[in-house]
């Protein structure tokens, strides 16, 4: 993901670093990310409601949207076919309530639709860390899949400090960005993949770090049906010049109430 540009600090910084790498073919960009489900003791048969969380980290040599590699355009969270979602625990809203918003704003225009927060960094362009706080809020159906509106507030201007308590108070930041995930049928061990795409039609600067937990009612809960005991996600980065990596990851379960 990468954050549009707010000040005239942030234009010539990112000018200069331009101008370093200049003659730059491709960068050269490594993802990974990890995992946790909790509770990890589960039923077997019926589902617990609990708590997801996702951690993404993209690293480059030479970030930027000028760079083919140099930012990560699309991402799908493979989630395991014994995770369940259920939108109907939250309210549905709109993107247009979210737009432009601070993190107060959307809470007050969406508030029982939140169903998961986190925080996020991204570079601009490599000149200095991009901080923001993320939150997630059970979007309108697509296609008749469910969505996810990815709602993260940043400062983009140095030095970026943002505290991401208290949401329903906080008008720190003065950048929104705003990105729809979608939850789409995935083939066994998956369930469900959380399709994010076009993250750079949206941002201006490369994401690096993306952390969420998604927990709200049962909106999403899970057994422990596998025979090896084992929940399996995956994700898969599309970077801007069409490459792909895949990082797959598992968790144990066990089998209680």
């Amino acid at each position: 993901m990468r954050i549009r540009r707010r000040t005239t600090v942030v234009v010539a910084l990112v000018t200069a670093g331009a101008l370093v790498v200049a003659g730059v073919a491709s960068a050269i960009t490594s993802s990974t990310f990890t995992f946790s489900f909790s509770p990890a003791k589960v039923p077997k048969k019926t589902y617990k409601a609990g708590a997801l969380t996702t951690n993404l980290v993209t690293s480059y040599t030479h970030p930027g949207n000028a760079i083919p590699g140099g930012a990560v355009d699309r991402t799908q969270i493979y989630l395991d076919k014994n995770w369940k979602i259920n939108p109907k625990a939250a309210s549905q809203c709109a993107a247009n309530k979210l737009s432009n918003q601070t993190m107060a704003g959307a809470m007050k225009a969406c508030k029982k639709a939140l169903v998961g927060t986190g925080v996020a960094t991204a570079t601009a362009n490599g000149a200095f860390t991009i901080r923001g706080c993320v939150l997630l809020f059970n979007g309108k159906p697509k296609g008749g899949n469910p969505t996810l509106q990815v709602f993260t507030r940043v400062q983009a201007s140095n030095p970026s400090v943002m505290n991401c308590s208290n949401p329903a108070n906080n008008t720190q930041g003065n950048a929104t960005i705003l990105l729809n995930g979608v939850l789409k049928p995935a083939s066994s061990p998956y369930g469900k993949v959380l399709d994010v795409n076009h993250i750079t039609q949206s941002a201006t600067f490369p994401l690096e770090v993306f952390k969420t937990t998604i927990q709200k009612g049962n909106y999403i809960s899970a057994r422990c049906k596998a025979s090896n005991k084992l929940w399996n996600a995956k994700t898969i980065w599309t970077y801007n010049n069409g490459a792909k990596r895949t990082v797959k990851r598992t968790q144990a379960c066990k089998v209680g109430s």
